[in-house]
């Protein structure tokens, strides 16, 4: 059996190295992600330590004049990636929800990739699109190729589709990424509407009161009007604090550790934490059905649906369960013990487990939680909007008390 090099990344983002014997590389890939690895590079080992290394037949050959799988380099990856290399989420959506229509019909995946990198809009997508062709023709799962991309791939993304190719239902994860991606797109969307006056006020007051001091001062007029934003030092200071939060939000969350303590500060905000966790659980209760349903072993389906829950304060709270579940441990009674879970849906989990209708329980699962945190995202955009709107509407409020108080200071002084 082949001996592959490789090197990789645990989850707390330290560098890991060694050998992994498996019948391909795709199955050696498949096993180091298993393990909750990042891999980076990987290829047939120069002097593999394996006695039955050199006996391989007509595949494996093959498999041994497949290159390494390179990793991209940190700037690229971590830097200039995040900040200017994302692609948008309808375009993701495109390819993802075509690419799921298309295996569904039948339509062989390199053939189908071909044909998407033609569609392709977006042109780094278009690349990418291409070098997952290359890969598939290669030999290695379609994750292989995404990974390489974190800035575009998400690791729910990544996550999901994994689980897809280990349970023989990648049409069926594709077609569940491109859900939550409508999901996300439909949320981004509401928050836009129910904000988009208030941001318009706000400009607007902006470009008046600019405008308005530029015409006093040319005719000679020595009132001005007065507006925080329209001061320099104001700037001076929002500036640092603005850039500080987007490279946050691009480049810091891209570290584990940081996605971790952001996960769990956010995971118990009032609120906000719970529509949170009800999203990462409706994503762990849709992998966890569609894995099982594949046959999957539980033990399994638990660590890979942990894995797309895209939680990392909750995937570490749950990824233990895994090894209890491999030990004989029951579903119901260890999923309890990670205090992740809600107890009506423990209960629902356990009903499953009883009557042997496991798959269509943690289903439901997944439909309460997506109901559930779809009805609180929609509540919390309104009660956003209803907030900016306030905070605009006092911040116009100062500046007619400023003008007026200066006008009747300035009507005295005459």
């Amino acid at each position: 059996m082949p001996t592959f090099e490789f090197q990789a990344q645990n989850a707390e983002g330290k560098a890991i190295s060694g050998v992994v014997v498996g019948s391909s590389i795709d199955q050696a890939m498949r096993d180091l992600s298993s393990k909750g690895l990042q891999v980076q590079k990987i290829g047939m080992a120069a002097n593999p330590n394996d006695p039955l290394a050199g006996v391989t037949d007509g595949a494996t050959a093959r498999r041994a004049e497949i290159p390494d799988l390179e990793q991209r380099s940190y700037i690229a990856t971590s830097v200039v990636g995040p900040l200017v290399g994302q692609v948008s989420l309808s375009n993701l959506l495109f390819f993802f929800r075509q690419l799921a229509t298309m295996l569904e019909a039948g339509v062989p995946i390199v053939q189908s990739l071909d044909t998407l990198a033609g569609q392709a809009q977006d042109a780094k997508l278009k690349v990418i699109i291409s070098e997952l062709k290359g890969h598939i023709e290669a030999g290695r799962p379609l994750s292989a190729g995404m990974q390489r991309y974190p800035e575009v791939f998400s690791p729910v993304m990544l996550s999901l589709l994994r689980a897809g190719e280990e349970g023989g239902f990648l049409d069926e994860a594709l077609s569940t990424i491109a859900d939550y991606l409508e999901r996300d797109i439909a949320l981004r969307a509401l928050y836009k509407r129910v904000t988009f006056y208030p941001k318009l006020e706000l400009g607007a007051s902006i470009v008046i009161i600019i405008a308005a001091n530029y015409i006093i001062a040319s005719i000679g007029g020595t009132m001005r009007l007065w507006s925080p934003l329209t001061e320099p030092m104001t700037w001076v200071v929002l500036t640092p604090i603005i850039v500080t939060l987007f490279l946050f939000s691009r480049v810091g969350l891209a570290n584990a550790r940081i996605k971790y303590n952001y996960d769990a500060v956010i995971s118990n905000v009032p609120y906000l934490g719970s529509i949170m966790r009800e999203l990462a659980m409706a994503r762990f209760g849709r992998a966890l059905g569609a894995l099982h349903r594949g046959g999957v072993p539980i033990n399994r389906s638990v660590q890979l649906a942990s894995d797309a829950c895209g939680n990392e304060w909750l995937r570490t709270k749950m990824q233990p369960a895994s090894q209890r579940l491999q030990s004989g441990a029951g579903l119901s009674d260890t999923l309890t013990e990670t205090e992740a879970f809600n107890p009506i849906v423990m209960n629902m989990v356990s009903t499953g487990e009883t009557t042997g209708n496991l798959d269509k329980m943690v289903d439901k699962m997944a439909d309460y939680y997506e109901a559930e945190s779809e009805a609180k995202a929609t509540q919390l955009a309104k009660i956003v909007g209803v907030c900016v709107t306030l905070l605009v509407c006092i911040y116009i409020g100062a500046i007619i008390i400023n003008f007026w108080t200066n006008y009747g200071q300035s009507l005295k002084a005459d």
